[in-house]
């Protein structure tokens, strides 16, 4: 009798401790990945009873391991390296020829976190669509600190580097080797989760890519690429006018206002922020939703650089224009239906 409660115990305690922390078990085949509190070293997740306004990436178990920054990494991949620059820059739609600064983002995506991708892209696949995206978006936003600041801003830098070159005098930034602007940033879960075979560049799905854009621009008069300078293509790279054109309105906040609860419970991680000339992408974080952006003044508010509760982040990033809330992703679902916040 001893014996059999003793083994109770245990396999109450077994289920307790597999409990999932924010998104999935980081597993390949029956190998589980260390996540922060589990085996790394890191401070323990501790549970809150009220989703805090700001949260810090070790404040929550995170879904991907980000990669480490060795001394030989860091020589290379920092924030301030410069750019190549380009004298003359062509394009088949351009009647100028351009010169300026071009990123290298995709030799960072394909050295540093692409090795630390792959042995997860099966378990990001068995996963919806949003949390894929979403663990995408937190581990993107985070490695690009650890190795380039708390404001890894870059004018005119996108993670496949398909944005044009840019001239030294188009913005204090645009001379910097890696780093992403708000868009760039916006889009770059989803071209790493097309690049990954999570989502199909054919499909509606990927709308938020340069791959999905592309596919549409291709195949619907009405969508057209004109971001690039002096009106020209930009190669497919999503700019905050692109993301107008593309997936679903979900709502709209008015200028000046906080977004209600019946407006919030539309919303997912993985929907976009837009407003004239900025925009965001919404996360989630322990069954929270929460705000992230690059460059802006929302998640840099008093240089905390953190993951923003979306309510509150939505009021301030909508405080003097119109902000539409806009989604590619399939929506959320359990095994009750829809969830929503």
């Amino acid at each position: 009798m001893k014996t059999h409660t003793l083994i109770l115990i245990i396999l109450i305690a077994g289920l307790f401790s597999c409990k999932e922390s924010l998104l999935f078990p980081e597993t390949e085949g029956n190998r589980e990945y260390p996540q922060a509190g589990v085996g790394s070293g890191e401070p323990e997740f501790t549970l809150l009873t009220e989703s805090p306004l700001r949260i810090g990436f070790n404040d929550f178990t995170r879904a991907l391991p980000i990669p480490e920054r060795s001394p030989e990494r860091s020589a290379v991949y920092n924030a301030s390296a410069i750019g190549d620059f380009i004298p003359a820059y062509t394009q088949p739609d351009l009647t100028d020829t351009l010169d300026g600064y071009v990123t290298d983002n995709f030799d960072f995506y394909e050295t540093v976190l692409l090795p630390e991708l792959l042995p997860r892209t099966d378990s990001l696949k068995t996963i919806q669509k949003y949390q894929a995206v979403n663990a995408l978006t937190l581990f993107i936003y985070e490695s690009y600190q650890l190795f380039f600041g708390d404001s890894f801003y870059r004018w005119g830098g996108d993670i496949t580097d398909r944005d044009q070159p840019q001239t030294a005098e188009s913005h204090s930034t645009s001379t910097k080797r890696y780093g992403m602007d708000c868009s760039g940033f916006g889009a770059s879960p989803f071209e790493a989760a097309v690049l990954l075979g999570i989502l199909d560049s054919t499909l509606d799905e990927s709308a938020f890519s340069s791959f999905g854009f592309k596919h549409i621009c291709e195949n619907d008069p009405a969508v057209s690429d004109g971001g690039g300078r002096g009106g020209s293509t930009n190669n497919y790279r999503m700019e905050v006018s692109d993301m107008y054109k593309v997936g679903t309105l979900i709502t709209t906040i008015a200028s000046g206002s906080t977004p209600t609860d019946a407006q919030m419970a539309m919303m997912q991680a993985g929907d976009v922020v837009l407003r004239s000339g900025h925009m965001g992408i919404l996360v989630e974080i322990n069954e929270t939703l929460y705000f992230l952006e690059s460059g802006g003044s929302t998640v840099s508010e008093d240089n905390l650089y953190q993951p923003y509760r979306a309510k509150e982040a939505l009021a301030d990033f909508a405080s003097r224009r119109s902000t539409e809330i806009r989604r590619c992703l399939p929506e959320k679902e359990t095994m009750t239906g829809i969830v929503r916040y």
